[in-house]
């Protein structure tokens, strides 16, 4: 197959990847390259891999994916791994978004708009090209999720060992980019094709090459600075709330949650309602299955923030996507034009103060 007929075939993904680049050339020329709270810490982290002496903060280190893959390219300046390392997960996500909406619907328009509503959702504008390391781990979320799919339409059992040890390699990047082992879990239990013990079977196979990269990281911090995972776990959870209130902060997840879709959410419960009138029983055991992940933020104890709630945006778009199939194509580009416009818009006016504080302090302040 020579290219021109390759790049035919493969026209929309080849779209959605040049648009991805676009916008990733636009976040940096709009927002340049954003610095956070965590950002120190990582730079800390880099040097410290790197053999410098320097005090380093152990939760980054238990966290050590994002910096270990950065410190190569520490010659190209301080930090500067981090955003090399984003950029191709940022293209890599955009491709798995793609794939996965493609294996739910098999709709290559669908799945266009699937993957340009995950690159320019405000989390990704945000936060997915900075300083940070949630584009990995929404990477290794995803890339999770593809091979479940993947598996159970092909059926190659060496796939249930390298998503297990590719999804416990997503812990060390985030907590959260293990999350796929949630998903196929939750696939295997629902799936009609697996008897009990074929079931326990494929959810142990998983689970055993999951935490082989897990276990070994926690022996060497507990070795090495005597915390785990589990200790930081704890240590958020003693703060939780304190301070600010617990309706504060759940107030905070349902924002972050509304506006990972913003205006999608429209045709989020469009979609819902349509799969729930054909009864595709396939696709309802996916959605199913992808909404322990999906509300997973709510375990966590930190701080509500954008970056953990977006676990749920896979979820949300494939619904809101499914809610287009009706629609005429020329309407779609000017709702996608309307939601790029807002998003960009939202996230040059949110820089200082997240917009649920700001209406909490307005309406409880008085």
């Amino acid at each position: 197959m020579n290219i021109s007929v390759l790049l035919k075939n493969n026209k929309y993904l080849v779209f959605a990847l040049l648009f991805a680049a676009l916008n990733a050339l636009a976040i940096f020329l709009i927002f340049g390259f954003r610095q956070y709270g965590d950002t120190s810490g990582y730079i800390n982290a880099i040097h410290w891999f790197l053999g410098k002496n320097i005090i380093v903060n152990p939760w980054i280190i238990l966290r050590p994916l994002g910096p270990l893959i950065a410190s190569p390219f520490e010659f190209l300046g301080e930090g500067a791994g981090l955003i090399v390392q984003n950029i191709v997960f940022y293209l890599f996500s955009a491709v798995l978004v793609f794939k996965i909406t493609e294996l739910v619907f098999s709709n290559k328009k669908q799945a266009l708009f699937a993957s340009l509503f995950f690159i320019t959702a405000t989390q990704v504008l945000e936060v997915g090209l900075a300083y940070l390391t949630d584009m990995g781990a929404w990477f290794f979320y995803l890339l999770s999720t593809f091979l479940t799919l993947f598996y159970f339409k092909n059926r190659n059992e060496k796939l249930i060992v390298l998503n297990g040890f590719l999804s416990g390699m997503g812990v060390l990047m985030k907590e959260n980019g293990g999350l796929g082992i949630l998903f196929f879990a939750m696939m295997v239990v629902l799936s009609r094709e697996f008897n009990l013990r074929e079931k326990i079977s494929r959810i142990l196979r998983f689970g055993i090459f999951f935490f082989i990269p897990i276990v070994l990281l926690q022996i060497f911090m507990y070795q090495n600075f005597g915390v785990t995972t589990l200790d930081w776990y704890l240590y958020q959870l003693r703060g939780f709330g304190q301070g600010e209130g617990i309706f504060l902060v759940i107030l905070r997840y349902f924002g972050q949650l509304f506006r990972t879709l913003g205006f999608l959410w429209i045709f989020f419960f469009i979609g819902l309602w349509q799969e729930l009138r054909e009864r595709n029983l396939e696709r309802l055991k996916i959605y199913l299955a992808l909404l322990p992940a999906s509300l997973s933020f709510f375990l966590w104890p930190i701080s509500a923030g954008g970056r953990s709630v977006f676990i749920f945006a896979p979820l949300g778009i494939l619904l809101a996507v499914n809610g287009f199939k009706k629609i005429r194509p020329v309407f779609l580009v000017i709702i996608f034009l309307a939601v790029l416009i807002v998003n960009y818009w939202f996230v040059s006016v949110n820089q200082q103060i997240a917009f649920i504080d700001l209406i909490y302090t307005s309406i409880f302040s008085r």
